[in-house]
């Protein structure tokens, strides 16, 4: 299913449940779409779930201006307002978490009645008084600057890159075949979505937003981790008033979708503790 949002994009959204159960909306992850929460789409019982994808990404529209984490996050304001939707819980992972945060910013929590926040740092780049950025704290605004170069040179080399460090057991793997993997994966989004979200992301800082957080929040993140120092989640118990942690032990960045059976099982109890 498709609707139209404020500037007539259309975005692509599946809905499924009982139009009176809670709603949840699952927002996915950089360079992917809605089937990262395909298992918990499907199996989740008793709220209502709602999936889409982004403007630039899967089947929404690919535009070729307007992509920031600020027009994202109207896109959400627009699908929850279309549906209907009242005391939203917002699942967000990854780059979908980075929405989330900005939504908040945005619009605050009216309307919210809890958030998961799955392995997503307040602030992406590192520097010599924030060490909670990705690529274990080491990732800082040269680095910022070298990846759009490369981005801009050669995407499918930058995104095996990340791919690596997201995942690095695929540093075993042919380089060959993971190139045309990742192609695969490119194909389904647009070049300018990628690249305009990957500088968005690292532009923003919301260390001041998540004080605004004022509804239960999960904290679901991996240890040992890869894209995230799971040091990350100190930071926010401390900065988000009610918090609930779950850490997935030997996992990485891509838990969400790589254990989605473990990924669905925690969500329930989280949602439990609420209820």
């Amino acid at each position: 299913m498709f609707f139209k949002n404020k500037d007539n994009m259309e975005i692509f959204y599946k809905d499924s449940g009982n139009i009176d159960d809670k709603p949840i909306v699952f927002l996915h992850a950089w360079g992917s779409n809605h089937t990262d929460f395909d298992y918990t789409f499907e199996n989740l019982e008793g709220y209502r779930r709602v999936v889409y994808d982004h403007r630039g990404f899967g089947n929404s529209e690919k535009p070729e201006k307007k992509i920031s984490l600020k027009h994202l996050a109207n896109d959400l304001y627009d699908l929850i307002g279309y549906l209907e939707l009242k005391n939203v819980i917002l699942v967000g992972y990854s780059m979908g978490a980075s929405v989330l945060y900005k939504y908040i910013e945005l619009f605050g929590t009216n309307n919210i009645s809890a958030v998961v926040i799955c392995d997503m740092t307040p602030k992406m780049t590192c520097d010599n008084e924030w060490k909670y950025g990705i690529l274990d704290g080491k990732y800082s605004k040269d680095d910022v600057l070298e990846t759009m170069a490369l981005h801009f040179d050669d995407l499918t080399e930058a995104y095996m890159q990340l791919y690596k460090a997201i995942d690095p057991s695929l540093n075993e793997k042919n380089d060959r075949a993971l190139k045309r993997m990742i192609e695969i994966d490119l194909s389904k989004n647009s070049y300018y979505s990628i690249t305009a979200m990957w500088f968005s992301l690292c532009y923003e800082d919301f260390r001041k937003s998540i004080k605004k957080i004022d509804i239960p929040t999960g904290l679901f993140f991996a240890h040992p981790g890869s894209l995230i120092n799971p040091e990350t989640v100190e930071y926010l118990e401390s900065h988000i008033k009610d918090t609930y942690t779950h850490i997935f032990e030997e996992s990485t960045h891509s838990f969400v979708n790589c254990k989605p059976k473990k990924f669905m099982n925690e969500l329930k109890i989280f949602l439990e503790r609420i209820n």
